[in-house]
């Protein structure tokens, strides 16, 4: 075929083609310009929800749109697909294709694939509340399970965890019952120590006072202090001492550190005081008969004869 008789071809086309694009071709374009600007309103809406949020410059604040970045990033990947998927069947049945037998299958692979990926579904789901509800943040120290450790990170699927031994713990969201966040808002440092029976309460009560007072005033760690230290005056009567106990409140994650420096104030005001710490003390009471025994055979160990010398 020449090039004169390409022209002529397309001129004998060209009513057919004009009659399409007038017809078929502007439904396919209105389509599609919907698509466009349905995928433009989704990306807009978020992005003025997460200017909202950015606004206010508090550590809360700050921590909301993270969270909300996570969450609203996925969304929005989720709701592109959608609008592209009804798009393309949309534009498919304009063409003429028969969508029905498409419909179908995609409904079938959409079950097999539902039943495959229950666990992925799950994981996601379990991932937004976690993130939603403020759960525990990037940086928390937390224990899930049988696994305690940092927050490593944390996605809509995986949550992971570095332990103190540098383990690094790898759990999908949906596994993930109950939390226990040690560094949500605040801490506690819970500080006990044993002194003798014979020890004197007021005057343990007076060196735990001061002891608490030292906490407050630390150059170093004093700021970690949120409230004025808790003394229980008797925690506990332990096998060879009494157990008292300061109670720390501290800011998130420093309860450890606290804890470290209360222990060397106490140990400080207790000596000054003249307040023992004991160690295990083991009583041994015997009875009149087993005295007896005793001195039976310590007076046959005297009675024996000495071996010789060789």
């Amino acid at each position: 075929m020449d090039l004169k008789d390409f022209f002529a071809s397309i001129a004998t086309a060209w009513p057919a083609i004009r009659d399409w694009l007038l017809s078929t071709g502007i439904q396919i374009g209105i389509t599609l310009v919907i698509g466009v600007l349905l995928t433009w309103l989704v990306g807009f809406l978020i992005k003025r929800a997460l200017g909202r949020t950015e606004a206010v410059e508090t550590p809360e604040a700050i921590a909301r749109t993270k969270r909300l970045k996570t969450v609203l990033a996925a969304l929005r990947v989720a709701a592109g697909i959608v609008i592209w998927v009804i798009v393309g069947i949309t534009v498919l049945g304009q063409l003429g294709v028969a969508i029905g037998p498409i419909l179908a299958a995609l409904g079938v692979v959409g079950l097999a694939v539902g039943f495959g990926a229950q666990s992925l579904v799950k994981d996601f789901l379990a991932g937004i509340f976690l993130i939603v509800e403020n759960q525990f943040r990037v940086g928390d120290i937390v224990r899930i399970g049988d696994a305690s450790g940092v927050v490593e990170a944390l996605n809509l699927r995986i949550t992971q965890l570095r332990s103190v031994n540098g383990h690094l713990y790898t759990i999908p969201n949906g596994e993930i019952k109950m939390v226990e966040n040690t560094t949500m808002k605040w801490s506690r440092a819970v500080v006990k120590v044993g002194v003798a029976y014979h020890s004197q309460i007021e005057r343990v009560i007076e060196a735990l006072g001061k002891a608490a007072a030292d906490i407050k005033a630390d150059e170093a760690f004093g700021s970690y202090v949120l409230e004025t230290p808790q003394i229980k005056a008797i925690d506990d009567f332990a096998a060879s001492s009494i157990d008292v106990a300061l109670w720390i409140k501290t800011q998130p994650a420093k309860q450890w550190d606290t804890a470290r420096m209360a222990r060397r104030y106490i140990k400080k005001r207790f000596d000054e005081a003249g307040i023992e710490i004991p160690f295990p003390q083991v009583t041994l009471s015997i009875g009149p008969k087993e005295a007896e025994l005793l001195a039976v055979f310590g007076q046959e160990r005297r009675s024996a004869p000495t071996p010789p010398q060789g």
